[in-house]
């Protein structure tokens, strides 16, 4: 009897041990597919498509300014301008009311429009000033538009649902997208603010009055004519040759021999207050 339960104790202990084997390798399988499902769900979330935080960095503190006598007079292609208006797509917005709103200015026709309407308010604004009427200004604005690939009329249209500050502040990152993915690109793009004041517009509020000329201009190109807009500017983009060598002009535009602008910042600790 006695035989018979000691066979019976080493048959549950044996039974038990195997037991534990089995049990403590379908939880190391299970843990090993649940890591592998882990890492292969994180190869697939958007993080992993995102630049590092230095890539990141590094294309903003790239972005410059670069102005359309830096231009070489080339025309970059309508796809390089696409990504910039994408970029601009999805900057933030209250209310998703996305009011951006842009006119492209592609043809020489089309852009020797803009520089003659700039011309003819910079002449009767100097005029209404009573201020003297600089020839050099009014040469630079249409060897401005030859020389741009394209011109784009910034504007922001009126919906009333937020205060008109945040809408003007949400066209001006869209702005900055826009820069940013002509960085991208190597391409030259400049935002300027030419011509956008009208005569009850002081220019050194946030209250903007385009002259009644301009919003007729851009309103006529808008697919809705019946919205308020007002516009900030325009943003020239062009082909940027660079400085490669000494004396070097617009028939040196490789891209391997560009030096892009360099840039200059103050200490940021002149700017923050940490409390």
């Amino acid at each position: 009897m006695d035989d018979q339960n000691s066979t019976q104790s080493i048959s549950v202990a044996i039974a038990s041990f195997i037991g534990t084997i089995i049990m403590g390798r379908l939880i190391t399988r299970r843990d090993n597919t649940a890591s592998s499902s882990s890492s292969s769900y994180a190869k697939e979330t958007p993080t992993s498509f995102l630049p590092t935080p230095t890539q990141a960095l590094t294309l903003v503190q790239c972005r410059r300014s670069i102005f359309p006598k830096q231009y070489s007079g080339k025309s970059i292609p309508r796809s390089i301008v696409n990504d910039m208006i994408e970029a601009a797509r999805w900057a933030p917005s209250h209310k998703l009311t996305e009011s951006w709103r842009f006119v492209v200015f592609e043809s020489l026709d089309a852009k020797m429009e803009v520089a003659n309407l700039l011309t003819e308010l910079y002449v009767s604004s100097q005029k209404l000033k009573g201020k003297p009427i600089v020839q050099a200004k009014i040469d630079k604005k249409p060897k401005s538009a030859k020389l741009s690939s394209h011109i784009i009329a910034i504007c922001v249209a009126d919906k009333g649902s937020n205060p008109f500050v945040e809408e003007i502040s949400s066209v001006s990152m869209a702005v900055q997208n826009m820069h940013l993915m002509a960085t991208a690109h190597g391409v030259g793009a400049y935002w300027s603010s030419g011509g956008v004041h009208g005569p009850n517009s002081p220019s050194k509020t946030c209250v903007i009055e385009n002259p009644i000329e301009l919003t007729q201009f851009l309103v006529q190109h808008l697919p809705n004519k019946d919205e308020t807009i007002v516009c900030l500017g325009w943003m020239y983009i062009g082909d940027y040759y660079g400085d490669a060598e000494e004396g070097s002009g617009p028939e040196n535009n490789d891209r391997t021999t560009k030096k892009w602008p360099s840039g200059r910042r103050s200490p940021i600790e002149e700017r923050v207050a940490w409390v």
